[in-house]
């Protein structure tokens, strides 16, 4: 399926992306004017300052115009297909997403990992289009934005919906939208509904220029919904207490997975080109009952090691990390059954989800206790298949490891701490 925008949905926002006014330079774009963060050369047309600040998005430069989307809007009622029956929990955040678009103010769902974040959105988009809104579903991780699309489209069977991330471009007319937070920079003043999935993930976390690209794509009076299961503090104290929804079990009414922690020098044991024994054992075990692994490792250089050692035994085995060329096309691969073992840096801890998988992390006492609650976030997520393994390998122990172990265990007993 691909969509064409055609070139009427294209304006020139600025003449150009980098102004100087009273002797100082500004970024029309990201809004930067820190002079440490401009650079000026000279060509064979004269001289051409660009900004530093917000160059990872593309040059803004004192040259080029900046071009923007031009917004449409136009009603359109979308019906759309739930494949389970929410729970309590999720009817009343299905609810407060409706509420928070017709009274115009933000709003963040805590929720476990698991907890049908995606599908309880589905009511406020349709409210949200019905009335003529444009809605952008964003995240800063590409798997999750494909993940995510793959949901909506199967749900939202009859709507156009464009796709964006990297070089990957599925356009209609922009009025619903997902996408990587890079790519926002062709809009503004565009989106009345703007749903964040993993607001606390890397990149977005603490980047104040993917932070203003979202604000300047929100319209004057448009809503930001915040979906998380590990809130930051800064994040909890920007949103209203009142205005936070709290999700304390998965769709399917099982609780998430408590991991299993065991203390080991995995390197040291990968010197002699083997991996300790309790290691392969689970490892073996999870094999023998036909179920997908992920391997996750704090380094890309454990990546290599690692999987020679387990090809000695098992040869469908891959690595993966987040500059990885052929990253679409290993994670196709595993979900048609030509791989069973995936070995992989930090960039599939969150939105990706397998059924039967278990979760093996290597040198755990590397990772804080966000990204070991979203990697155990992994198993269990589906119905067919909610219970699963996660277990950690450390060299010993860490307040990462254990406030996780005790946040896990808050949450399946209902106890959320804002």
């Amino acid at each position: 399926m691909k969509f064409t925008r055609t070139k009427s949905n294209t304006t020139i926002y600025s003449k150009v992306g980098v102004k100087k006014e009273n002797g100082a330079y500004k970024c029309i774009r990201c809004g930067n004017q820190n002079q440490n963060l401009f650079y000026s050369y000279s060509d064979f047309f004269g001289d051409v300052t660009y900004c530093m600040h917000c160059v990872t998005l593309g040059r803004s430069d004192s040259r080029k115009p900046l071009r923007v989307i031009s917004p449409i809007r136009y009603r359109k009622f979308m019906p759309y297909v739930l494949n389970f029956e929410l729970n309590s929990e999720q009817l009343k955040a299905q609810t407060r997403i409706v509420d928070a678009i017709q009274h115009n103010h933000d709003l963040m769902i805590y929720a476990v990992t698991g907890a049908g974040k995606t599908e309880i959105t589905f009511r406020g988009i349709q409210y949200a289009r019905s009335l003529g809104m444009n809605v952008l579903f964003v995240s800063p991780r590409i798997d999750v934005i494909r993940e995510i699309y793959l949901r909506l489209t199967d749900a939202f069977k009859d709507a156009r919906i464009d796709l964006l991330y990297g070089e990957e471009k599925i356009e209609a007319d922009f009025v619903f939208t997902v996408s990587t937070v890079h790519q926002l920079f062709n809009f503004r003043n565009h989106y009345d509904v703007i749903i964040i999935d993993e607001v606390d993930a890397f990149p977005l976390a603490r980047d104040e220029v993917l932070e203003s690209q979202i604000q300047q794509s929100k319209s004057t009076n448009g809503v930001i919904i915040y979906l998380t299961a590990t809130p930051s503090k800064t994040l909890i104290k920007d949103v209203k207490k009142e205005h936070i929804v709290s999700i304390t079990r998965r769709y399917h009414g099982d609780p998430l997975v408590m991991p299993k922690v065991f203390f080991t020098n995995v390197k040291q044991h990968l010197k002699k080109k083997k991996l300790p024994n309790s290691f392969s054992r689970l490892l073996k075990e999870s094999m023998s009952k036909d179920r997908k692994v992920f391997i996750f490792v704090p380094h890309i250089d454990l990546l290599e090691p690692i999987k020679n050692v387990i090809m000695k035994e098992f040869k469908t085995v891959e690595t993966i990390f987040s500059g990885d060329p052929h990253r679409k096309e290993k994670m196709d691969a595993m979900r048609n059954g030509h791989i069973d073992i995936m070995i992989t840096t930090t960039i599939l801890e969150r939105g990706v989800t397998f059924k039967c998988l278990d979760v093996f992390v290597i040198h755990g006492e590397y990772f804080d206790d966000t990204s070991l609650i979203q990697i155990a976030g992994r198993v269990g997520r589906k119905l067919e298949d909610t219970k699963g393994n996660v277990y950690i390998f450390a060299k010993h122990n860490t307040l990462g490891i254990i406030k996780a172990l005790e946040k896990t265990y808050r949450f399946n007993k209902g106890d959320v701490k804002l």
